[in-house]
Order: C-alpha cells, then sequence, then structure tokens
C-alpha cells in the first residue's frame, strides 16, 4: 500500500473509532465505507475494513450487515490477492446494491491515483 493511501486509510479507520465512541454510527459508516475504498486492492486493509465494518454492526445489532459482513470479511484476503486491482471500487456495505455503479468521492480517487 502506497504511504499516501495508508495514510488516508489510517485517518478514516480512527475517524470511525471516534465516530463510534461519540454513538455517531452514520458519520462511522461513512468513514468505514472511504477506508474499505482505500484498502480494497490491499488484502490485509481490506480484510480490516470489512472486520471493522463487522464490529459496528455487531455494536449496533444490524443481523442483516452482520450476516452481511462475514463473508466479506472471510474472502477478503484471498479474494483481494487474486482480483484486487481488477475489482470495481465499492464501499463495502450490504445495503449498498453491487449491481448499480457508484460514484467513488474525487478525493478517494485523487489519493488513488497519485
Amino acid at each position: 500500500m502506497k504511504a499516501i493511501v495508508r495514510e488516508h486509510f489510517e485517518t478514516e479507520l480512527r475517524k470511525a473509532k471516534t465516530a463510534i465512541a461519540a454513538k455517531d454510527y452514520e458519520t462511522a459508516w461513512t468513514a468505514l465505507q472511504r477506508a474499505h475504498i482505500l484498502g480494497q486492492a490491499y488484502p490485509l486493509p481490506h480484510a480490516f475494513a470489512h472486520w471493522e465494518m463487522l464490529k459496528l454492526a455487531w455494536i449496533q445489532r444490524d443481523f442483516k450487515e452482520i450476516a452481511g459482513q462475514i463473508l466479506p470479511t472471510v474472502l477478503a484476503i484471498p479474494l483481494t490477492w487474486l482480483f484486487g486491482r481488477m475489482r470495481e471500487l465499492r464501499p463495502g456495505r450490504v445495503n449498498v446494491d453491487d449491481s448499480k455503479q457508484r460514484s467513488i468521492p474525487e478525493d478517494l480517487l485523487e489519493i488513488l491515483n497519485q
């Protein structure tokens, strides 16, 4: 992972932890989705982003999200090694329909393209 991407990935994770501590779950989900986008091409960060989403879903007792995060958390490392850079960027949440085109925030695209 490039240093600039890692820096922003870790910043988003810190934002999520701060938001969770404040029980601001909407902000936490946004930060975790941003971290997921940044880490999606890298096996360990990708898996870690899903793990953090799974933990947040557990805190919220969102059983649909929990069920939807288990498999991606387990498969993130092997699938990223196989397909990481060829995949379309996704926010990582269960409630987002994968068949729909998503716009990635411009600031994240700039970071990823550096």
